[in-house]
């Protein structure tokens, strides 16, 4: 069986194929449902963002997309994986979307240097009144994966 480089050729081979093709670009933005998501992405660093719900994983809890974006500044096949959730109101079922996805093989390659979840919604729980919450923040920083919440519109940037 051959070994794939990255998450990007393990997707592709499998038949995969990106919303977004693998290019340059400087802002990678995706929307669903009024929700939307911003990337300002590093000056020639290749980006790609793929449909994750329905698509890559059909059944269960998972996020809505994946962006993977190559870090050209390494020899190395070396990835940044945002993981991104694009909600109304319920973040606590988003978060544990996030983890799912997060958690899942298919998305678990050593060329992923990078790890992150993002929650795109309009309001938000408060961390210290909620204790599911807070031990799902704990589980993004146990499985090295910078979580953050982003209001629709709001700039992320890797």
């Amino acid at each position: 069986m051959k070994e794939h480089r990255s998450t990007y050729e393990v997707l592709t081979s499998s038949g995969f194929a990106p919303e977004l093709p693998l290019a340059v670009r400087k802002t990678l933005v995706t929307q669903e449902l009024g929700k939307k998501y911003g990337l300002e992405v590093s000056s020639g660093n290749p980006s790609t963002l793929f449909q994750v719900d329905g698509y890559i994983i059909k059944q269960g809890l998972k996020c809505d997309k994946l962006v993977l974006v190559r870090m050209q500044d390494n020899p190395d096949e070396v990835w940044a994986q945002i993981f991104v959730e694009l909600k109304g109101h319920d973040a606590i079922h988003g978060m544990e979307q996030l983890l799912a996805s997060v958690r899942s093989k298919v998305f678990n390659h050593p060329s992923n240097k990078c790890r992150k979840a993002r929650l795109v919604a309009t309001s938000f729980p408060a961390n210290k009144s909620n204790p599911k919450v807070e031990k799902m923040r704990q589980e993004f920083a146990r499985l090295k994966v910078e979580y953050k919440n982003l209001k629709p519109g709001q700039k992320d940037a890797v």
